[in-house]
């Protein structure tokens, strides 16, 4: 009988284990190797299709970026061909027209741009100056009818024509003419108002013209979408895109208009032609007239500006009714509320009251140089443009309620005041200097003692380039008191203009009473 060894035993065992061990091993590198093998020749499959065909590539985000620009594309021109039909070419002649068998005159040029604008950054209106390049460099004195060019917009079938007042404005012959269309035809005037720049013609001898409609420009927003349409530079009809880059810009702080008005602001090139022509949303309704570039050059820097359409379509409206715009008038000379002026009487908004007219609805009304405007029928009033829309709007002989807040008292009170009509000429402040011997104060004035008995210290001279002379004081002014303190010496005047950086002047003009606010350098 036989036995095996403890050591044969144990042999077997291991060497199983062993070999167990190399076969996982093995397995597990093949299987690597496998996997490994595959994703490379699944990579190259993958990448050799993108080489082959590039688009095949993620470009989901490219796609929907494409597309909407071809979307705003199609909107473009579906805008141009929609709106483009009603804009028309304006030519207005200005002067006595020319006369068969006479011979044409001409007027010698007109100054340079710089020479009648110097300084300013709208300088001439380069509609009326187009022509300019054209005449006689020289020679005698002549004399032929200015022609003019411009854009308008037709917004009834009847052909009723809006652009801008300076295009027509003293116009003995006006013609329009349509997109694409070689016939001239003649316009007469329904209605202008200067204050808005704004103008109403009627086109003869036609109806059944195409028309467009007014948007809400006050539910336009900064970034929408503008689209200028119009004629620049005699070229025929072009339109450009841009943006609303600003609202609410002051026609009257920029354009130095005699009505505020809030404007439109775009980037959509606007240049000398344009001038009436519709600036359109996307919807090709127009948001608003255009009426004016900001220029250096004489032609497009980036910065347009259109009349908008509420504003536009109301003053239209009245001039197609009326022929003319009726708007109520305070008569007052107002400025904007001084900051720290608002904290010492409790409000936080307001107009202040730099004068009050003679005989004017204010006067009669009991309403103060000083005094501060700080609502108009519960409508707070958060500046002088806005205080100009509001009484405009009222007809002559209606009354309105006014909540006053008072300078020389800090008090508030109720007024009504009957609203008159807006003169044709309006008075306005001027300045005026005289030199003298003695030395300017820290104001840039020459003061004596007034022999009034009034009292005072009255101005003899106001230095040119000082504080005082762009805020409207004139010589002969009497300063009656200071920071609500009675100036009844010249000490006491230079007493306070050394105490005080802020100052508000309360002023004589012969029988006016006039209010200044304004702060000191230091």
């Amino acid at each position: 009988m036989s036995e095996l060894s403890p050591n044969r035993g144990w042999k077997r065992p291991a060497s199983y284990v062993a070999v167990a061990s190399l076969a996982a091993f093995i397995s597990v590198i093949l299987y690597m190797g496998l996997t490994y093998g595959y994703e490379r020749l699944t990579h190259k499959t993958e990448s050799s299709a993108l080489l082959d065909a590039p688009a095949a590539a993620d470009t989901s985000s490219g796609d929907n970026g494409l597309m909407a620009l071809k979307r705003s594309s199609e909107s473009f021109r579906e805008i141009a061909k929609r709106v483009g039909p009603a804009v028309v070419n304006i030519k207005s002649t200005k002067g006595a027209p020319k006369k068969k068998g006479r011979p044409a005159l001409r007027r010698s040029p007109r100054p340079h741009r710089q020479e009648q604008e110097e300084g300013s950054p709208f300088g001439n209106d380069p509609f009326f100056d187009f022509f300019d390049q054209f005449r006689n460099p020289g020679g005698p004195m002549q004399e032929m009818p200015q022609t003019s060019l411009g854009s308008g917009v037709i917004i009834d079938k009847k052909g009723i024509v809006v652009t801008n007042n300076h295009v027509v404005e003293g116009a003995t012959e006006i013609l329009v003419n349509l997109s694409g269309d070689k016939i001239d035809l003649k316009a007469k005037v329904i209605g202008t108002d200067p204050r808005t720049d704004l103008a109403v013609l009627k086109i003869e001898g036609k109806n059944n013209f195409p028309a467009v409609e007014w948007a809400d420009s006050d539910a336009a927003e900064v970034g929408d979408w503008a689209i200028a349409i119009g004629s620049p530079f005699a070229l025929g009809q072009s339109v450009t895109v841009g943006i609303i880059s600003a609202k609410g810009r002051n026609s009257a702080a920029l354009l130095g208009a005699e009505f505020g008005n809030d404007l439109i602001q775009t980037d959509a090139a606007i240049n000398p032609g344009n001038s009436g022509g519709p600036l359109c949303d996307i919807n090709g309704k127009v948001l608003g007239v255009n009426t004016a570039i900001y220029t250096r050059s004489g032609g497009y820097m980036g910065i347009g500006f259109a009349i908008p359409a509420n504003t536009a379509k109301e003053v239209v409206n009245k001039l197609i009714t009326h022929g003319k715009v009726v708007r109520g008038w305070l008569g007052v000379f107002i400025q904007p509320l001084d900051e720290e002026l608002a904290k010492e009487l409790g409000v936080k908004d307001g107009v202040g009251i730099h004068e009050v007219m003679e005989n004017s609805p204010a006067a009669k009304a009991g309403l103060n140089s000083g005094d501060v405007i700080i609502e108009v029928e519960g409508k707070i009033i958060k500046d002088p443009t806005q205080l100009q829309r509001e009484i405009g709007n009222y007809q002559p002989g209606q009354t309105v309620k006014m909540k006053i807040a008072s300078y020389r008292d800090k008090k508030q009170r109720s007024v009504t005041v009957k609203v008159g009509e807006v003169p044709d000429n309006p008075e306005q402040p001027g300045v005026e200097s005289e030199p003298s011997n003695s030395e300017p104060d820290s104001l840039g004035l020459v003061v004596a003692q007034s022999k009034s008995k009034d009292g005072g210290v009255v101005i003899q001279y106001i230095q040119q380039g000082s504080p005082s002379e762009g805020f409207g004081l004139e010589v002969g002014d009497t300063i009656l008191s200071i920071n609500r303190k009675k100036v009844k010496t010249t000490q006491d005047y230079e007493r306070l203009i050394k105490e005080n950086a802020r100052l508000y002047l309360e002023v004589k003009r012969k029988d006016r009473l006039l209010f200044f606010q304004f702060v000191l350098p230091r």
